[in-house]
């Protein structure tokens, strides 16, 4: 119970906030303290052992990642709306491990994807990526997209960064404070302005 516990650690200013807002926690008890990434994540450079991470999870370059749980706050329908009224040569792929309630999305990647077929690229739900193989699946992207309806934190932008890869992500909690300057920030309830 954080209103009776001395000291309380935040991984970021808007978990903080939402501890104050919603459990009525004294701001004074609350620390934020912001945690680090895996070293292993960095810039990866040698084409043949992307290819390897690509060919492994059945993924064509050029992509657009997304990289997380297939959950609903990750506003994935959305995202894939997005993806296909952009009408990019881009595959987008979905990484990551079924979350609760993920059904309406991949009812959507199926509809999707059905409709692509006579036009284009597709989207890939390759599932859950071995932690070994992120650096060369975020170096090989053209970019990732995280327009999240909510984030405590929010790993897999500052992974992204870590590994070079641009990043898109929403304006929304935690994910302004995570990418700084150096992130395009969309209103994720837009899905315009995640296409634009």
């Amino acid at each position: 119970n954080g209103r009776i516990a001395r000291r309380i650690i935040a991984d970021s200013q808007a978990t903080k906030n939402d501890l104050i807002r919603f459990d009525e926690v004294e701001p004074d008890k609350i620390d934020v303290v912001y945690p680090g990434i895996d070293p292993a994540l960095r810039p990866l450079s040698d084409r043949e052992e992307i290819t390897a991470v690509l060919q492994k999870y059945g993924i064509t370059p050029p992509y657009l990642l997304f990289l997380s749980t297939l959950q609903p706050r990750k506003n994935l329908v959305r995202l894939i709306r997005a993806y296909v009224a952009a009408e990019l040569p881009h595959q987008l792929v979905l990484a990551g491990k079924q979350g609760w309630l993920a059904e309406p999305i991949l009812a959507e990647v199926n509809r999707q994807s059905f409709d692509k077929l006579r036009t284009g690229p597709s989207i890939v739900t390759p599932g859950f990526i071995a932690d070994d193989d992120k650096a060369a699946l975020l170096s090989g992207a053209t970019a990732l997209l995280y327009p999240s309806l909510y984030e405590g934190f929010g790993f897999p932008v500052l992974e992204a960064q870590a590994c070079g890869a641009p990043v898109l992500c929403a304006n929304s909690s935690s994910l302004p404070e995570v990418a700084g300057e150096a992130a395009l920030l969309v209103n994720p309830d837009d899905t315009a302005a995640i296409t634009a």
